[in-house]
């Protein structure tokens, strides 16, 4: 790995580690030479998630976020290799013979949210992606993204809707491939947050550790050895 390359996904981490960490705790069940791809695409998530933060109007948005729509297609490839983010990602896809197209879904998820949509397509690609980072694909890692998906983004405005889907999520949790398991920890914190949304963060990182070593409640699918 080139040193502007290792660079690029520190900074990744960093980014993660300050402004989202649980996906950073989670992160670090995944498998050691694989956790860095994670990295980059959950950095790729909050880039596009803050656009929404910066801006006024959503043209402006939209503008923002057609860089990063046109970089995952290779058509900024001197400005992509110069962005630490988008450099992370691309080296990801290469290391892991992965296609980043499916991530255009993510950005269009992220403009529509300009306009009054919730971004639920761009919860489910990150997902989607997570898995494919660590190996794993299949239908069952589909599914099971869209049941995540809900469970995690209706949790402030339809509580009962995210409660449904996390019972929904939690009896697929079984057929999900092994390697799949760390791209879908976060989704643990669900039944955390629902019934105490302004838990601390140890709390938090609890939840995710008892769910990492011992599996999902009433699901013994642990993603670490004990």
């Amino acid at each position: 790995m080139s040193a502007k390359i290792d660079e690029a996904y520190r900074h990744c981490e960093r980014l993660v580690r300050a402004h989202d960490k649980d996906r950073y705790l989670a992160s670090l069940f995944a498998p050691a030479d694989r956790r860095l791809y994670l990295f980059a695409l959950y950095a790729f998530a909050l880039e596009l998630a803050r656009v929404k933060m910066l801006v006024k109007e959503p043209m402006a948005g939209a503008i923002r976020l057609q860089w990063w729509h046109e970089a995952i297609e290779g058509l900024r490839a001197e400005e992509a290799a110069a962005n630490p983010v988008m450099s992370a990602l691309q080296d990801a896809a290469r290391q892991t013979n992965v296609s980043l197209a499916p991530l255009t879904a993510a950005v269009e998820a992220r403009e529509a949210e300009l306009y009054g949509t919730p971004p639920l397509a761009a919860a489910a690609a990150v997902f989607i992606m997570a898995a494919r980072l660590l190996g794993a694909e299949g239908e069952a890692i589909a599914r099971a993204a869209d049941h995540a998906t809900h469970a995690v983004t209706l949790l402030e405005t339809e509580p009962d809707k995210a409660r449904a889907a996390y019972r929904a999520f939690r009896g697929m949790v079984g057929s999900l491939p092994e390697d799949a398991l760390p791209a879908f920890l976060p989704v643990a914190l669900v039944p955390l947050r629902l019934k105490h949304p302004d838990a601390p963060q140890w709390c938090r990182q609890l939840a995710l550790l008892r769910t990492a070593w011992f599996g999902f409640p009433g699901i013994e699918r642990k993603i670490v050895s004990v």
